[in-house]
């Protein structure tokens, strides 16, 4: 059972500073145990899911994801289908199979055959980090890795966010008001979307090769037997 909310559990932009402390301690002792209760229930309440939308024509489909994964088709809906279509064709991916298949392998690794979608990890070791646009208390849990790209960060989570809305005419405050816990489950590809174009993946893939995407992603070589045993699955089973 979830404790007494505070006010400033609900400000996006409170920071402890003595004035901020100063108000809200003010606008606090003003409510009635009974407003507090019925703000507490609102601000909690889970947000309605967006309506499932019909499945789209694209590469990607049930069935292939099946024969990459081994997972049945039904574990992938036409939400998981669709956004990733959407990504594939919106960075350009979709006109060259062999990038596909490259990249293909290297989310499937990230999340483990697209099983977690979601960065396990708390996220707490990502607060502070500026570098990623962590600014604000609780932003490494708020806005740890998303989608089997693993967006990380304030920062990247406002490109996509922006993206979404010049883009599709998305408009969804609840990417950034709920972060990974939301995007994650109804725009997992899509999110990624300014990170591949900005560092113009799809060309390293076709210029350099798997190896230099594998190190794109990553930064690294980390878990690259693995996301090479995917990459061989993907050549035999995307055709």
């Amino acid at each position: 059972m979830a404790g007494p909310i505070q006010l400033t559990d609900a400000a996006k932009y409170y920071q402890q500073e003595p004035q901020q402390v100063s108000a809200f301690e003010w606008l606090q002792q003003q409510q009635t145990a009974e407003t507090m209760a019925e703000f507490a229930e609102k601000y909690r309440a889970t947000p309605p899911a967006p309506p499932q939308p019909e499945p789209q024509p694209g590469y990607i489909t049930p069935q292939l994801m099946q024969g990459i994964t081994g997972h049945p088709a039904s574990s992938f809906d036409a939400t998981f289908c669709n956004d990733f279509n959407d990504m594939l064709e919106s960075t350009g991916f979709d006109q060259h199979l062999d990038a596909m298949q490259m990249l293909m392998a290297n989310l499937a690794h990230e999340s483990c055959g697209f099983v977690y979608m979601k960065e396990i990890d708390s996220g707490e070791y990502l607060n502070g980090r500026t570098d990623l646009g962590n600014v604000y208390p609780n932003d490494g849990p708020l806005f740890r890795g998303c989608g089997p790209l693993q967006v990380t960060g304030r920062a990247n989570f406002q490109a996509s966010s922006d993206w979404l809305r010049d883009h599709r005419g998305i408009d969804d405050g609840k990417i950034m008001a709920l972060g990974t816990d939301y995007a994650a489950d109804f725009y997992a590809f899509t999110i990624a979307i300014p990170w591949l174009l900005n560092n113009d993946l799809l060309n390293v893939c076709l210029k350099q090769g798997f190896e230099a995407c594998c190190v794109r992603i990553n930064g690294g070589y980390n878990g690259y037997d693995d996301r090479c045993a995917w990459y061989h699955k993907c050549k035999q089973v995307m055709v």
